[in-house]
């Protein structure tokens, strides 16, 4: 009797509190973004972990321009919390971005119109698989 008193006090107790705000709710994970940009020549490049869609892009934009692409990159996707993924064919590429990166290389493969592999892809935080 006395095992069954104690944890019926423990319940009431815990019930209480979560009633009256005293356990903290779980922290939702900060959103991320993340940025493809790709030159008419090839050069290409995928940032991820940044605090806006704006710093994102303009990052991407900056590390294709390094990797060779001068004036001639554009971002091509954007994304908030998830993956990009770049695919190339003989005839062209393509791209995509998902809430995974399975997904994200699926539906970039997918968007290309010959046999195109996955050339380059980046994910934010705790969005890799």
């Amino acid at each position: 009797m006395k095992k069954v008193l104690t944890g019926a006090a423990v319940m009431t107790a815990t019930v209480g509190a979560l009633l009256a705000g005293h356990i903290a709710p779980a922290q939702a994970q900060a959103d991320n973004y993340g940025a493809l940009a790709l030159s008419r020549n090839g050069a290409s490049s995928i940032t991820a972990n940044y605090g806006s869609y704006a710093a994102a892009e303009s990052a991407a934009i900056a590390g294709c321009q390094r990797s060779g692409g001068g004036a001639g990159c554009d971002v091509k996707v954007s994304w908030r919390n998830g993956c990009g993924a770049l695919a190339e064919s003989s005839r062209s590429y393509s791209w995509a971005s998902a809430p995974s990166l399975r997904a994200a290389k699926r539906n970039a493969i997918n968007a290309n119109r010959g046999a195109a592999t996955i050339i380059n892809w980046n994910c934010t935080s705790g969005y890799e698989v």
